[in-house]
Parts: C-alpha cells; sequence; structure tokens
C-alpha cells in the first residue's frame, strides 16, 4: 500500500508515539518486555503486564495456536517441563495426495524425523512453532495453567501426537514412559475417535496399539487398533538401527526396548 507523504508521516509520529508509550511504561516497571529471538526470523516482540508462564507467552507467538506434544504432556502432568516449548497452528485444509506404499514407507522413516526449523528463544527458553495438520482442532480443550485458561491438546490427542512425532516428546522413550505412565486413564474410544477424526495416511495406530499392549492395557481395548487392519509393515520411529520385528502389529521398533 502506497500512502501519501502526509498519511506517512502521521503514521510515522504515532510509531514514536507509541514507542514513548511503551518506553515510559517499562521505565516504570508497569510492563515487561518479552522479546524472543532467532536466527531466521524475525524478532517477536510482546509487553506483558503481571506474571505470565511459559505457555502463555507460547500462545502469544500466533493465533488459534495450542499447546502440543512434549509441552502437553507436561500441562497433563505426565512428563517434566523440557528444554523446548510447543506451540501447534493447523494449517489450512489440503488434500491429500499420493498412494501409500510399503516402499514409501520405508523410504520416510529410513532418515531422521524432520523437524521446524521455526524456533525462537526468550528467557532462557526455547519455543518451536509447528505448523500442524488441519484436524479442526481436534482433541483440543481448555486446560488451567497458572490460573488462566489455555488450549492444548488432550490425553488422548496428544499420545497420538507424539508417536507422530517422537522426537517433539525428546525421543521415542520418553513416549514410551508416557504411554506407561497414563495406560489405564487413556479414553480409548475417544482416541480412536479422533485417529479417524485426523486421518493420517500413515497406520499410526499400529504404534499406538503396539504401545497400549506393551504398557499393560487390557486385550479387548488393544484388539480395537488391530481391527483397523494391517495393510502395511509400519515403524515405531525413525532411523531406528538393527530394528526388531514385532509380527502381530507389524511394527519395527528399536532393539533397546526389549
Amino acid at each position: 500500500m502506497n500512502l501519501p507523504n502526509s498519511h506517512r508521516k502521521e503514521w510515522g509520529m504515532a510509531n514514536v508515539a507509541i514507542e514513548e508509550i511503551f518506553g515510559a511504561l517499562l521505565q516504570q516497571k508497569l510492563v515487561v518486555k518479552a522479546e524472543f529471538i532467532s536466527n531466521r526470523y524475525d524478532a517477536i516482540v510482546r509487553y506483558l503486564r503481571g506474571e505470565h508462564s511459559v505457555e502463555e507467552l507460547a500462545l502469544s507467538l500466533q493465533r488459534n495456536s495450542f499447546l502440543s506434544h512434549g509441552t502437553a504432556l507436561t500441562v497433563h502432568g505426565i512428563a517434566p517441563l523440557g528444554k523446548i516449548i510447543y506451540v501447534n497452528r493447523e494449517q489450512s485444509p489440503k488434500s491429500q495426495s499420493g498412494e501409500i506404499t510399503q516402499a514409501g514407507i520405508g523410504v520416510a522413516f529410513r532418515n531422521k524425523q524432520r523437524q521446524s526449523q521455526y524456533t525462537l528463544n526468550c528467557l532462557k527458553m526455547k519455543y518451536m512453532l509447528l505448523s500442524g495438520k488441519h484436524t479442526r482442532r481436534a482433541g483440543v480443550i481448555r486446560v488451567k495453567i497458572s490460573g488462566r485458561q489455555l488450549d492444548a491438546t488432550d490425553i488422548e490427542r496428544t499420545l497420538i501426537d507424539v508417536v507422530v512425532r517422537p522426537a517433539y516428546a525428546g525421543g521415542i522413550e520418553n513416549v514410551v514412559m508416557a504411554y506407561m505412565k497414563v495406560v489405564n486413564e487413556i479414553d480409548i474410544d475417544h482416541m480412536i475417535d479422533i485417529l479417524r477424526e485426523v486421518g493420517h495416511a500413515y497406520p499410526y495406530h499400529q504404534a499406538i496399539g503396539f504401545l497400549l499392549e506393551r504398557a499393560g492395557r487390557t486385550a479387548k481395548d488393544c484388539e480395537k487398533f488391530l481391527a483397523l487392519g494391517q495393510q502395511f509393515d509400519f515403524y515405531l520411529d525413525y532411523k531406528i538401527k538393527n530394528p526388531t520385528f514385532n509380527q502381530k502389529w507389524r511394527l519395527y521398533y528399536p532393539p533397546s526396548l526389549d
């Protein structure tokens, strides 16, 4: 947009006035400046009043975002707070392209998991901004954190997400421990409903069923994941060295889990 010179001058004066106001507020310690710094992207600045949790700061970075993955594990008391805060904003709807093949699955899981490069640092904490698949915010709920209601994935959606992206939970060992910790708290039917709503192309239900069975969930509940089908051999993690194969779930997993 090209503004006339008079309007440009007014715009510039308004910005100066705003900066002066915030400068005065900072000097009087009525607000605190939080600056999110990145090596790749422009800095993001927030001016805060009162105390704010790292989770609330994370949600200020993008509209319509929610806490997910490892951070959601923390929110639900399943895992301690990690060094990275994960915040997700869903993409716009996209049509699924390409057909899943056994060879394609092998190629996809042969290498390390791809991770978001959109990271920012603020007050000794790293924030990773994710651009997740459009799911109509399936399994996103309001959770009370430090006295405020914030958006985060529920337990079942979180346990699905960390199977899809184990690195965002600190690795597959942390995912296994999360399942062990809350195995009897999971609403299996709700979890399957979310899986169907999200509609992942890959058969993550095989990995989830394997983890539930390994954690001690009843055979009746695990059968519900078997009933979703096993068309392909699948993988519990990326770049597994000398994997062990579970015939029942048609799943390769790290031998360290035996």
